[in-house]
């Protein structure tokens, strides 16, 4: 995998996809009950989308393969199913967690073992990008522990 220089765009939306979680995670923190509450179910919702998302992804690059076998097309069903399990959780402190490990796992997937095919740019922004929305969600966290 060779590793090029990340297109600008790229880290522009790359990054620009964090900002939701900056933003309500913030506002829980700082905001009355109410904004607490609508903060945290859109935390919750954007996680759900970001995380299936990331799951596509996956897809996307293990159907470029012709042979479209192994274990790429399973590993890249998981993020969804994960996130949808996040949204039922009855305890919301424990569907952020729930998240944050997903975020956390699929990261790691994406880092030491990337799909095939996956371009060394992407690698070094997901690294980046799982990297902020981790500390989001410990700033998400932290503000539901405070109360």
């Amino acid at each position: 995998m060779k590793t090029k220089s990340t297109p600008l765009v790229a880290k522009i939306l790359g990054y620009c996809g964090i900002l939701p979680f900056a933003i309500l995670a913030v506002l829980h923190l700082y905001g009355g009950q109410q904004l607490k509450i609508t903060a945290l179910q859109g935390f919750l919702a954007y996680g759900a989308v970001i995380l299936s998302f990331l799951g596509g992804i996956r897809w996307g690059v293990a159907s470029l393969d012709d042979r479209f076998k192994g274990v790429a097309p399973f590993i890249s069903v998981v993020p969804s199913l994960w996130a949808f399990v996040c949204l039922l959780w009855p305890e919301p402190i424990q569907a952020v967690w729930g998240l944050l490990a997903g975020f956390a796992l699929v990261g790691i997937a994406d880092r030491w073992f990337p799909a095939p095919g996956s371009t060394g740019w992407m690698v070094t922004l997901r690294t980046r990008l799982t990297s902020g929305v981790i500390a989001c969600h410990g700033i998400l966290l932290a503000s539901l522990t405070l109360g």
